[in-house]
């Protein structure tokens, strides 16, 4: 059986990917493991004249009563998909979205990455990066883009 790994962000594109996913595993007869990772908010802490740090403090939602909020919806997402017979399972974590992607990956033995691309301009990938290029740089397995406006 091929497994697909879904990172999901709770966007607006969220629900495209989820349909496009099912498609494909209808296909493939795949599992899905739908993955949403929790990321910790960077915070400058001025420390001196030329030292300055960044640090990366944990996010609000890491309480146990924040991960199950997060797990919730998450589950929400997917009992449409395991109503209509195909096998999903959930998984939130907290860390960082491109490397706990490519970790769950080969974690959950992932034959395809499903991700959804928000149609940001060059501009943003600029200052803002990409969790979509960063997974496509570093994948070890195929990845599948669902864009943004896809029909």
């Amino acid at each position: 059986m091929k497994t697909l790994l879904v990172p999901l962000d709770f966007s607006d594109t969220s629900e495209l990917v989820l349909r496009k996913t099912a498609e494909i595993a209808r296909e493939l007869s795949a599992r899905i493991i739908l993955l949403h990772v929790i990321e910790p908010v960077a915070t400058y802490v001025p420390v001196g004249a030329t030292l300055d740090v960044i640090s990366a403090t944990p996010p609000p939602a890491e309480t146990e009563e924040g991960i199950s909020a997060h797990r919730e919806r998450l589950d929400a997402l997917a009992a449409p998909l395991a109503g209509s017979g195909l096998a999903v399972e959930s998984v939130v974590i907290v860390g960082l979205a491109v490397d706990d992607i490519l970790d769950q990956a080969g974690v959950h033995g992932a034959d395809f990455i499903v991700l959804g691309s928000h149609g940001h301009g060059a501009l943003y990938h600029l200052f803002g990066g990409s969790v979509v290029t960063g997974v496509l740089k570093r994948a070890k397995c195929p990845v599948i883009v669902i864009p943004a406006k896809a029909a």
